[in-house]
């Protein structure tokens, strides 16, 4: 009997050679977050348990080399938007009115505002933002420790570039890092075929399905084996004779993950089966590649969203892209998307 193989999605890139890898890491009330390109997005909150129905952050964003400048932005709730226009008091005095706030919430800071936050944030920096009717704080606690990971891990430490600790080396810094370059299946006509319930075909390759799970895994797939929840089973066409069969792994009010199985295209046998991180799969039309995606919460109300996606390369399913939303914070979802800690290239073949 052929033994399933159950995948892991790592990169390849991580397999085949060492290379820059990314992280995330939470100092107090600020996020760091690097990718495998050496660009690090540092974001601060309300200090923690403030209670405000009106969460503020503060993104500062740079990437690798010597020269490269530090961005910022701020992120307000949509419905916290009003006029458009909010103000910045840092340590009682203003440096400045932001114009143009995004339906969104999201505005980008000028540079005189982004340099004198981040001197102010090396020590103690009382941060204030006015918006509307409401005045709200981003704490400065663990400010000044992500700025100086941020710095350690771009290599500036003791160096002119360095944010925090600065200093006359001049041993080079990071340089910016190439995203890897990953191939994936051209996928001829792709198509996708729905098994019903009621159908033989759809008990058999749910029996088939259901042999494969691992019953011993901690986030087993409860939704897999009550008849209830599986309406449908969507199979997906790739290459080698293979398709992608996918069933419902859990189900709920809170979160949904899909099961996903590799499988002849006779359907008579399981070959590989994904994590059950991914909630759905689709056919990007540019690329005629098969990608699945998924993300998943932590804990908590509007805690950190982490996600993945990976795309077939005609032999197995392969990590392209993950990322993080950071803590959250009042932000339903994310106050800025999904923050990458891996990047790929994705080619065609």
């Amino acid at each position: 009997m052929k033994k399933v193989i159950l995948l892991s999605l790592l990169p390849l890139t991580a397999m085949a050679a060492p290379s820059l890898k990314g992280f995330e890491k939470t100092y107090q009330d600020w996020d760091l977050i690097c990718n495998n390109t050496g660009t690090c997005n540092m974001a601060g909150y309300q200090e923690e348990g403030d209670g405000s129905e009106h969460p503020v952050s503060i993104l500062f964003t740079r990437s690798a080399g010597e020269q490269a400048p530090v961005s910022a932005q701020l992120a307000l709730l949509p419905e916290d938007v009003g006029n458009k226009t909010a103000e910045i008091i840092l340590n009682g005095q203003s440096i400045g009115a932001i114009q143009n706030i995004s339906e969104e919430g999201i505005a980008k800071l000028s540079e005189k505002q982004t340099t004198e936050l981040l001197t102010a944030l090396k020590g103690n920096a009382d941060i204030e933002v006015v918006f509307g009717e409401f005045k709200e704080k981003v704490s400065d606690k663990g400010a000044a420790a992500a700025m100086l990971k941020m710095d350690e891990f771009q290599q500036r430490l003791n160096t002119p570039s360095a944010l925090i600790r600065k200093g006359q080396e001049k041993h080079a810094v990071l340089a910016p890092q190439a995203a890897p370059k990953i191939q994936v299946a051209y996928i001829k006509n792709p198509s996708k075929t729905e098994l019903k319930r009621g159908e033989k075909q759809f008990d058999a390759v749910l029996a088939l399905l259901r042999k494969s799970a691992d019953s011993s895994a901690i986030d087993y797939c409860l939704s897999l084996h009550d008849d209830s929840e599986q309406k449908t089973i969507t199979l997906y066409s790739l290459t080698q004779g293979k398709v992608l069969a996918e069933a419902v792994c859990i189900s709920g009010s809170a979160a949904y993950t899909g099961y996903y199985a590799v499988m002849d295209n006779k359907l008579s046998k399981v070959e590989q089966v994904l994590e059950d991180q991914y909630t759905f799969a689709y056919y990007d039309e540019k690329l005629n590649a098969l990608i699945v995606e998924g993300s998943y919460k932590s804990s908590g109300l509007a805690e950190s969203w982490y996600g993945h996606e990976a795309a077939w390369n005609g032999k197995t399913f392969i990590t392209t892209a993950e990322y993080t939303s950071g803590s959250g914070k009042g932000f339903i979802g994310s106050a800025w998307g999904g923050l990458p800690t891996f990047v790929s290239e994705i080619n065609v073949k």
